[in-house]
């Protein structure tokens, strides 16, 4: 095996082949190892292929599950290179490892493709635009469990309860706080579980003292699972108010 690379260029079954190891957030293509993967023909690997086939990459480059990897197709190639280097970009300023769109924007893009075909007008703007979003697209997080700068808000060991079992995992999780709502919205990916259950499956997860109400949406074809939750999460926020509601 060959030392990391940062980035390698697969196409055909060298893509499809391709495998992604979690525990060091790399891709291994046939004897290269890399840091990312840009698959040139918009081959997706087969383990993600399945899983992936109802939804439309988002704006062509990118599929929640698939980190760290990056789709060029027509049209718009050029401009999809150039949003893929700011993606890249982005991974290097956060200090991060790993990158991957999240669930609700390739939903919500996948939903507006479907509406309109004009999603992407040939036009630079629309590319500036969506590459100013890249932070609020992507989660990105670090192998070394430590949190990352604009990504990630907790990324370490937690626990999930589902019924009367406890299951210890690593999560990483991120939020917001919605301004029209008024409740926080957190959501991220639970890693190294152990459980084995139906979706979607109503959940607590414990961060040290703190516990919140969730649900395991979703799991990706590396066995992790994708969760979500409203309100009080279950990691430190720092001045930020969470609207409870009153049961």
């Amino acid at each position: 095996m060959t030392d990391t690379e940062t980035v390698v260029f697969a196409s055909g079954q060298d893509a499809a082949s391709a495998g992604f190891d979690e525990a060091s957030h790399t891709w291994t293509v046939g004897d290269r190892r890399a840091r990312v993967v840009i698959a040139t023909d918009g081959t997706l690997p087969t383990a993600s292929a399945l899983r992936t086939a109802d939804l439309e990459p988002y704006l062509g480059v990118a599929v929640h599950g698939v980190p760290n990897y990056f789709l060029l197709t027509d049209p718009d190639v050029a401009a999809k290179k150039a949003y893929v280097a700011k993606c890249l970009a982005y991974m290097s300023r956060s200090d991060s490892t790993r990158i991957e769109v999240r669930p609700g924007a390739q939903r919500f893009y996948n939903d507006r493709s479907r509406r309109r075909r004009d999603l992407h007008p040939r036009r630079g703007h629309y590319w500036r635009r969506v590459g100013r979003r890249i932070p609020s697209a992507f989660e990105v997080g670090s192998h070394t469990g430590e949190p990352i700068a604009g990504g990630a808000d907790y990324d370490g060991p937690a626990t999930v309860q589902i019924g009367g079992d406890r299951h210890r995992a690593h999560v990483r999780l991120t939020g917001r706080l919605d301004p029209i709502d008024g409740r926080y919205h957190w959501q991220g990916t639970v890693f190294e579980a152990t459980f084995d259950v139906r979706l979607p499956q109503d959940v607590t997860v414990s961060i040290g003292r703190r516990a919140a109400a969730a649900r395991l949406t979703e799991r990706t074809p590396w066995s992790t699972h994708s969760v979500v939750g409203v309100g009080a999460p279950p990691f430190a926020l720092d001045d930020v108010e969470i609207d409870v509601p009153l049961l």
